[in-house]
């Protein structure tokens, strides 16, 4: 096995070291089951990830004579699906929800037509390109951008947000390490307009004046409506460590240990997004899959030296002679999270936060128990403080993540020559925000941009990782301002397969699947716009579905076996033993199926009844009228497709479509609907339905065209937007001022 050093530190105590961990650990290995690179005719060699798609270089060695791919004549880039396709994706990313139906659609493609319109005629450029649509740039146009903004202000944004970042920062849900009294349930009204989540922003943990004592479920809406998740990442590591396990039969200084391991793989995996255990083989400074030939390169760090900035060696070791005296590795990089003397009773509440829902903490007035030397960051002993590591404690940990997050914002990630970084609270709040970065990636986009090695296998992975990660630290840890750089992403919204686009197939560089250059087929080693298929997280589809239906929503600490039976089945993640999983399994689809397989009423007038009201009072509804109705609000298509779709329903609801008999509506809307919430359509993000524009007959008043345009209308007001945006019966025009 060859290791490639990225930085030039030697490493070969650190392959051998390797060797034994990949016996063990597998999945951080990042290579170990892959196939071995193609050789011989069609290897291909050369070149880098081509970011236009291109179909630069091949996996293999050598073959340097074989031909190359053909180079087509346009960019991926310019594959690009329509502003409705846009809507439809950005209001699955950004709302969590489906849209409402086609009024809704039409109202938000219309409104960015008019406001594009606007920016062209402003600028004199409207005849010139006739309306179409903007060349891809780096940053949302105007246009989108105002509909995003219109979707970042529902309720539907918190509470999509809300649900993400608890289970992001691994909030339990269930038994004993339960937060519920800390957390809550996310609240579709904000609490406030993001007055306590600054508070928290600009002081220090020890702050004792705050607004209110208040909860973690008050500072996550806050901080969402504030737009800065830094005060939720900060807070959440007291509210973290306020819940310990217990154990029985255990001695202390056992039971403190098991302790740190638990709360310190929770922060390993929801700040740091890295695994001491594979850092002998990947890390920032070299790894097992590094090449110096582009081609054949399956390691793309983002630059920099974070490991050593952190552990004080890339690795994570230190001299095997200071374990004696200041503890091992694991404990040396967790003992900051230390409990015994910190959260065991007593001490002050955080910010002055409500001490008796999310906890009360000590600064530690002792040594640490377990004789552990703390080494993290910028929380070590030094000459000027011999004792900082043996009294390290989350306080200190707070400190530097707050202090890592103000820096970045004023200047950026300091790197210097080597790879080195200036200052450990940087490297620690850069690897925080990269793991924001990356998990809201995969929630918008289906997969992330790191694999089971915790770094990027692409090139093109780790430019976007990169991109995205520098404006995030820059903007203070802007949801908003991220989720806008993600919805203008050419990757965000991709033609369908079926559209075609280009002269092949696969000419998406490998952004969603990095293991297709593996594939003996050069035709095929990029990545096509099937690749961004992907299934829907599985607490944003039920919540869509109660949501579409009108139902009351779930319980989010499920206290009854069959509920929590449920959420478990399909993915929830309730604890840290039950992190949750994305995509339903043979078990989840059935568990999902016996739950809505019959869509009962969930309350006295949801969907389905509207729908059957709407009918009974139309003169000439159909049964097909109703049909196509439901099918908008759950799948957002409008329409039913006559050759094979119609017959199947038609035997399905034991009525034609024309029928204007509508005895039994209801059970026949309600067996339609069973099907429906289990399609592909509806479980899966990636591909919206096609376009259309007629609005189903019995679509209920309140979701209408000139509703939306006022809603558009009112929110580019309020964010001070330079347009005058006018409603008409069907039509929205714009004016820049």
């Amino acid at each position: 096995m060859k290791t490639r050093q990225l930085f030039g530190l030697p490493a070969l105590t650190l392959v051998i070291s390797c060797a034994a961990a990949m016996a063990v650990m597998p999945a951080c290995s990042g290579g170990g089951n892959e196939p071995d690179p193609p050789t011989g005719p069609g290897a291909g060699g050369g070149g880098g990830e081509d970011v236009h798609g291109t179909g630069g270089g091949g996996e293999g060695g050598g073959g340097g004579e074989e031909p190359r791919p053909h180079t087509p004549e346009h960019v991926w880039t310019e594959c690009q699906a329509s502003d409705q396709a846009w809507v439809r994706r950005a209001i699955v990313a950004v709302s969590g929800r489906k849209p409402w139906g086609q009024a809704e659609v039409n109202a938000y493609t219309d409104a960015i037509t008019a406001l594009r319109k606007a920016d062209l005629e402003a600028a004199g450029k409207f005849g010139e390109l006739g309306g179409a649509l903007p060349p891809y740039g780096d940053d949302l146009v105007n246009a989108r951008k105002i509909v995003a903004r219109a979707l970042m202000r529902e309720d539907a944004f918190r509470q999509r947000w809300s649900d993400f970042f608890m289970d992001t920062l691994r909030v339990n849900r269930i038994e004993t390490k339960s937060l519920q009294q800390c957390y809550g349930a996310p609240t579709a009204a904000a609490f406030d307009s993001g007055g306590l989540a600054a508070y928290v922003r600009d002081n220090d943990a020890t702050a004792k004046s705050p607004p209110l004592a208040f909860t973690m479920n008050h500072l996550l809406s806050s901080a969402i409506e504030l737009d800065d998740l830094s005060p939720v990442y900060r807070a959440n590591l007291f509210a973290m460590m306020s819940q310990p396990y217990s154990g029985a039969n255990v001695g202390e200084y056992e039971m403190e240990r098991a302790r740190r391991q638990n709360f310190g793989a929770i922060f390993e995996r929801a700040y740091l997004h890295r695994d001491r255990v594979c850092l002998t083989c990947h890390n920032s400074e070299f790894s097992v899959t590094y090449s110096d030939d582009p081609a054949l390169n399956r390691a793309w760090p983002v630059p920099g030296l974070f490991e050593v900035a952190l552990y004080g060696n890339s690795a994570g070791m230190h001299p095997i002679e200071e374990q004696e005296t200041k503890g091992t590795d694991e404990m040396r990089a967790i003992s900051m999270l230390r409990y015994w003397g910190v959260g065991d009773g007593g001490g002050s509440a955080p910010y002055g936060w409500n001490g008796n829902a999310c906890g009360t903490f000590r600064v530690p007035s002792e040594d640490d128990p377990l004789g552990v030397d703390t080494y993290f960051g910028s929380i070590r002993s030094t000459p000027e403080a011999p004792n900082k590591g043996r009294r390290a404690s989350v306080w200190d940990l707070e400190r530097s993540l707050k202090r890592g997050v103000d820096q970045l914002a004023a200047h950026g990630l300091r790197r210097l020559p080597g790879g080195v970084l200036a200052d450990p609270d940087e490297a620690f709040a850069y690897m925080v925000a990269q793991n924001v970065v990356d998990v809201v990636w995969a929630e918008v986009m289906g997969t992330r941009l790191t694999i089971a090695n915790y770094f990027p296998r692409t090139e093109v992975q780790r430019d976007i990782l990169m991109g995205l990660t520098e404006k995030f630290v820059a903007s203070h840890f802007s949801l908003r301002e991220l989720l806008s750089d993600m919805l203008a992403h050419p990757a965000f919204n991709l033609k369908a397969p079926e559209e075609g686009c280009g002269a092949a197939p696969y000419e998406v560089p490998r952004i969603f699947d990095p293991w297709t250059i593996a594939d003996k087929d050069l035709g095929r080693r990029g990545n096509s716009p099937a690749d961004g298929v992907f299934a829907i997280s599985s607490r944003p589809l039920r919540r869509s579905l109660h949501r579409a239906m009108e139902w009351p929503h779930y319980s989010e600490y499920p206290n009854d076996g069959t509920e929590q039976g449920f959420q478990l089945a399909i993915g929830f993640a309730l604890k840290d033993a039950e992190p949750g999983f994305r995509g339903l399994d043979f078990q989840g689809r059935l568990s999902w199926e016996a739950s809505y397989g019959a869509c009962k009423p969930l309350s006295g007038n949801d969907f389905i009844h509207k729908i059957v009201a709407r009918a009974q009072a139309t003169p000439g509804a159909t049964v097909g009228d109703a049909v196509i109705a439901l099918k908008d609000r759950l799948l957002g298509e409008p329409w039913v497709e006559p050759t094979t779709e119609k017959p199947q329903i038609e035997a399905l609801v034991q009525a034609t479509l024309e029928d204007t008999n509508l005895t039994g509506l209801d059970a026949k809307l309600r067996s339609f609907c069973g099907v429906l919430v289990a399609a592909p359509q509806f479980m899966l993000g990636g591909i919206p339905a096609k376009d259309a524009t007629e609005v189903p007959k019995l679509t209920p008043s309140e979701i209408s065209y000139e509703g939306t345009c006022g809603y558009v209308s009112y929110v580019a007001g309020q964010i001070s937007a330079p347009y005058t945006i006018t409603c008409g019966p069907g039509t929205i025009s714009a004016k820049k001022l």
